[in-house]
């Protein structure tokens, strides 16, 4: 069996952190441990990093999966491993895993499509990257979409029939930028295709006719509402994103071409001569959807270790300023 994983540690956290604390906490510690944030020799240690901080962050999020996490405990999973995989507390019943009954649903992304992961360093992470430690406790739950968590079988909005239900769909943010098909199985037991639409927001509701509750009039509808989680990189607000992008103080005085991250990969963006700290910089079209804008914020670096020519280059700037 798979070691026991403490997330609140991966976090950095207390266990009685709010969700605003580990929202917070998952930002933070994403912008240190991105992928892309390091030199390219050390990209695959930092992709099981962020592999770990995405795990983590998908568990405490999620109110259903951080009440399971925290019900099974290190104490009653090491019990659980220390039994060869027998639960010696309350497994009975559920086929000697006393995890099972938490593995109920299931979420499966079309090949390809890379529902479920993250992006960072040199490639897509689905939700089979998540560890095995997370299997052997969730299971078919799965970790990109987020489950449907204890909001499936809640009522839906007042007017509707007592057969509708709402269920939270959990997206990374460029599965909501991309869209695409995915193909879930909802706890009727029936799987069915969702076509989510391109640059789907946060808060949209999408239909599944006929697949809520029964009535006596007939069955009801699902109503699956989406929420985006938080990037390592780009800021949401709205379908609109924002990045901070370092640049050197001669391209600021100078201008000169950088290379920008998008949610479409990179692009070369043109930086005004006499460019100054803070300055933001409007990319239309490259938001959540084709109606969003990203903000780029430039931030001037001012070199730590300077060359002496470099030195004397700076010392007559210095004398003509």
């Amino acid at each position: 069996m798979a070691a026991y994983k403490d997330y609140y540690k991966i976090l950095g956290v207390g266990k009685t952190a709010s969700d605003a604390e580990i929202k917070k906490a998952f930002k933070t510690q994403a912008r240190k441990c991105h992928p892309d944030m390091h030199p390219e020799n050390e990209k695959a240690k930092w992709t099981e990093k962020f592999k770990d901080l995405n795990e983590a962050y998908t568990v405490l999020s999620d109110k259903q999966k951080r009440t399971i996490y925290d019900q099974v405990g290190e104490q009653g999973y090491q019990d659980f491993t220390r039994g060869g995989g027998s639960s010696r507390t309350n497994g009975a019943g559920y086929g000697g895993n006393p995890y099972q009954q938490y593995q109920q649903y299931t979420y499966n992304g079309n090949p390809g499509q890379g529902f479920g992961g993250f992006s960072g360093g040199n490639g897509q992470f689905s939700g089979a990257d998540f560890s095995d430690f997370f299997q052997s406790i969730f299971g078919g739950m799965g970790g990109g979409f987020g489950g449907f968590g204890q909001n499936f079988g809640r009522s839906a909005a007042a007017g509707q029939s007592s057969g509708d239900v709402e269920a939270e769909l959990t997206l990374n943010l460029e599965d909501a930028h991309r869209g695409g098909n995915m193909q879930m199985t909802i706890p009727n037991g029936r799987t069915v295709t969702v076509k989510l639409p391109a640059g789907v927001s946060e808060g949209k509701k999408i239909k599944l006719k006929g697949m809520g509750n029964p009535t006596r009039r007939g069955q009801g509808d699902l109503y699956l509402i989406v929420k985006i989680r938080p990037h390592a990189m780009f800021r949401l607000e709205g379908e609109d994103l924002s990045v901070p992008v370092v640049i050197m103080p001669w391209t600021a005085a100078l201008g000169g071409t950088i290379s920008v991250p998008t949610l479409d990969g990179p692009v070369q963006v043109k930086v005004p001569a006499g460019t100054h700290n803070g300055k933001k910089l409007k990319l239309s079209g490259k938001g959540l959807s084709a109606k969003g804008s990203l903000f780029v914020t430039l931030t001037i670096d001012v070199p730590r270790t300077l060359s002496r020519e470099q030195k004397d280059l700076f010392n007559k700037l210095a004398q003509l300023g």
